[in-house]
């Protein structure tokens, strides 16, 4: 069905009148961005940007999203799912239409009271017992977007064999066809209950146990006008920390006035925590995500601010980490494209590594494989480059709340000692090696940028390139076919004498990422990096 045909339904059929508004104004340009395809059911579920159309998430794509996991649960006699959100414009709205959805099938359902953390969702499942977790959150994407997590018993996000039936399921439906009462009605009949308050008090209660410290410092914070503002504070406050809120940004808010990609990576989203990190004198600056999964660091080296990379942060902790915590055969879990120095470090501590592809839920389902062979206390950390955490085994998602404490923990460790995170990154590459890590991506909108990344990408693998910023390729991986030891990933990696790139498409965006490392200290690292992106933004024009 061509997106012209798709468009006129949708003027038939819409009744929302926001949304029929918006159909009507469309240009064809538009038109064809938001019918050209169905948003796909994926790896972490559904993100797009909201709007009218079959490519845009609405309330009518959310009700069909919702129906095919009903129509899953039902055939895996599932019978009860809890639901969170976040702070993004109509994040509550679809959090309402999903739980009315399920409702009208007699599903038993808990709805967080307000917005709440996406780790707290999964912490909720587990605690609840519930089959299914919804989490609707577009996470650090720009603020046009929204997304739809769905999570299994366990917590963690859903398996690629699940996340294909029930992406099966939805290719058969069709949205204007379901019908449900209000939220109020089911809300009234008892079909759909708020979380216990307790469960708050109780998932903190988890966080406290990790590396029970006090500390001594004060931390500007930021939760980038989302979901953290109250339990990143408290949880701060119980260990000692004095916090200081960036006034712009410590109320939720889906406009992210001034962060309009509330991306805790970004150094745009930090500039009003810096600038208060600046006037304050504090120790140190903690950044959460909207839906307060990832966060992000920065701190003062004399006048001069510093941000630290999701890679700086995972070396920083597994080092601490496997210094100050018990464990006599610790594990830490880290995607393939993280840094390989925490594996100098791990090796050197009698600790493991398990490399995974990129998702988090790879990392929940190694602590899932631990707890079948009573094993979870093993578990140390599990980390991803993109600023995302998890220290202990209360939840199967990244963690914002107690990346937070340890960040926070070991400012304060250093503060005693007279230095910064920077001195002891250094002192770690004196022991280590020196390795340098960056990320770098490429653009590519609407229907033929779709068309036009996926021919790159096949490019590369019926021609793999023999050189990389001049260096021979010694050895090249295809993660979807390569046996590497875990799940196939859509990656491409090419190692060379001093380092690597590895490709992959954004799980998210329209993006096509590079992750770039070398062993070498900043400044040749710096050349080879800038050679390897121009390369590639000649071969990706």
């Amino acid at each position: 069905m061509s997106y012209t045909e798709k468009y006129e339904i949708w003027k038939k059929k819409v009744k929302d009148r926001k949304l029929h508004k918006e159909l009507m104004k469309m240009t064809e340009e538009e038109k064809n961005e938001s019918f050209y395809k169905e948003l796909e059911f994926g790896t972490a579920g559904i993100r797009g940007i909201m709007g009218v159309g079959t490519n845009r998430l609405n309330i009518y794509t959310v009700r069909k999203i919702t129906q095919g996991v009903v129509l899953y649960m039902k055939v895996h006699g599932m019978k009860k799912a809890v639901i969170s959100y976040d702070s993004r414009i109509n994040s509550d709205v679809f959090a309402q239409e999903a739980a009315s959805i399920f409702a009208a099938s007699d599903m038993n359902i808990y709805i967080t009271p307000e917005l709440m953390p996406t780790p707290f969702l999964s912490f909720a499942t587990r605690h609840l017992q519930a089959d299914i977790g919804i989490m609707i959150t577009a996470s650090h994407n720009p603020r046009e977007y929204n997304g739809y997590k769905v999570y299994d018993k366990t917590g963690c996000q859903l398996r690629d064999d699940e996340t294909k039936e029930i992406a099966a399921i939805i290719s058969k439906l069709d949205a204007f066809r379901l019908r449900a009462h209000s939220f109020d009605y089911y809300f009234k009949r008892g079909n759909i209950s708020y979380t216990p308050y307790e469960l708050e008090d109780e998932y903190l209660a988890q966080i406290e146990k990790i590396c029970p410290k006090k500390v001594n410092i004060t931390a500007v914070y930021t939760p980038l006008n989302g979901t953290g503002y109250r339990l990143i504070p408290k949880m701060l406050e119980s260990i000692g920390c004095k916090t200081i809120f960036v006034p712009e940004q410590c109320e939720p808010s889906g406009k992210f006035i001034t962060c309009p990609v509330p991306n805790p990576e970004k150094k745009e989203a930090l500039k009003c925590g810096i600038k208060l990190l600046k006037s304050s004198c504090a120790d140190v600056l903690i950044a959460s995500d909207p839906d307060a999964d990832r966060i992000g660091i920065a701190y003062l080296d004399g006048d001069k601010e510093v941000i630290l990379s999701g890679n700086e942060i995972g070396i920083l902790m597994s080092e601490y980490l496997l210094r100050n915590i018990e464990n006599t055969s610790p594990i830490i879990v880290k995607t393939v494209v993280s840094t390989d120095l925490v594996e100098k470090i791990a090796e050197n501590n009698g600790a493991k590594i398990i490399n995974v592809p990129t998702g988090f839920k790879y990392i929940g389902n190694v602590i899932n494989d631990l707890e079948e062979k009573g094993e979870a206390n093993r578990f140390l950390l599990g980390f991803e480059e993109s600023q995302g955490y998890l220290i202990g085994t209360h939840v199967r998602d990244k963690d914002a709340v107690v990346a937070s404490k340890i960040m926070a923990i070991i400012a304060d460790e250093l503060k005693k000692e007279g230095k910064t995170f920077g001195d002891k990154l250094k002192e770690i590459y004196e022991k280590y090696g020196y390795c340098s890590n960056t990320q770098i991506s490429f653009r590519f909108e609407g229907e033929e940028g779709d068309a036009k990344m996926k021919a790159l990408l096949q490019g590369l693998r019926d021609r793999p390139l023999d050189t990389i910023a001049g260096k021979k390729v010694d050895k090249t991986i295809d993660y979807l076919v390569d046996d590497v030891g875990f799940t196939p990933a859509n990656m491409i990696m090419y190692a060379f004498e001093g380092g690597k790139v590895i490709i992959r498409p954004s799980g998210t965006e329209p993006l096509i990422k590079l992750y770039l490392s070398a062993q070498s200290g900043p400044e040749e690292s710096e050349k080879l990096f800038d050679s390897i992106k121009n390369q590639f933004a000649e071969l990706f024009a």
